[in-house]
């Protein structure tokens, strides 16, 4: 199920002004609404599992096309962190709008674009960005350990994407499905898998800051809103 991609998809440099809204993203994972198109938008914020990070790193990737990603440069603490997507309910199709690693319980005040090894912000324009390309409508937060172990599974079993496709039928609502896996039944490292959005693309992540500066919170946007809307 793995396909090649040059590296232009991998770092996902793309010619658009983006930094997250602040306003939309406390909204989403508020469980709140918004309007598009002069219609409201419904959320629903749903945690779908706590991620091990035993490392210091987070990487964020496709997990069937880029299972072993490099990690963002960004260092974290290891502990348990919950992850949480919030969900753009358009009547009964339901996708996934973002989804978020929360670091500490402080809210954001400030967010930096989440950036890999020789990524270089001060090399685009003012209208890129960095983000990972997604190709199988999927994405997912985890440690570096862990997308080593998802690798190492991949290598053995031609088949093993479709174990982690099936489990994660299993939570599936139109259109939008997420897991909680472990890729080693002998190790504890996780890596939490979603839907992403309206499917394949190239997407950004950012991190955001607590007033003291300290990374609180990873959030991956996935275009599901415009810059137009406003709160309802």
């Amino acid at each position: 199920m793995r396909r090649n991609c040059d590296a232009s998809w991998r770092l996902g440099c793309r010619t658009m002004a983006y930094f997250p809204n602040q306003r939309h993203i406390d909204i989403a994972f508020s469980s709140g609404h918004l309007l598009q198109d002069g219609k409201p938008l419904e959320f629903q914020c749903l945690e779908i599992g706590q991620l091990l990070v035993t490392s210091g790193a987070l990487a964020a990737t496709d997990p069937f096309v880029f299972p072993n990603s490099a990690p963002f440069t960004q260092p974290i603490p290891s502990g348990r962190y919950p992850v949480s997507i919030a969900i753009a309910c358009f009547g009964t199709d339901e996708r996934v709008a973002f989804a978020r690693v929360e670091l500490s319980n402080s809210p954001a005040v400030s967010w930096t674009m989440a950036l890999m090894e020789g990524q270089d912000p001060t090399s685009l324009e003012h209208d890129g960005f960095f983000g990972y390309g997604v190709d199988a409508g999927t994405g997912c937060f985890m440690d570096p350990v862990a997308g080593r172990l998802l690798a190492d599974r991949m290598d053995q079993d031609d088949e093993y994407c479709d174990v982690i496709i099936e489990e994660m039928e299993k939570t599936y609502r139109s259109t939008r499905s997420w897991l909680d896996w472990r890729p080693s039944p002998e190790r504890t490292e996780n890596i939490i898998c979603f839907s992403s959005g309206w499917g394949d693309g190239i997407y950004p992540s950012f991190f955001g800051f607590s007033g003291e500066g300290d990374p609180c919170a990873l959030v991956t946007d996935f275009f599901v809103l415009s810059s137009e809307e406003s709160a309802a």
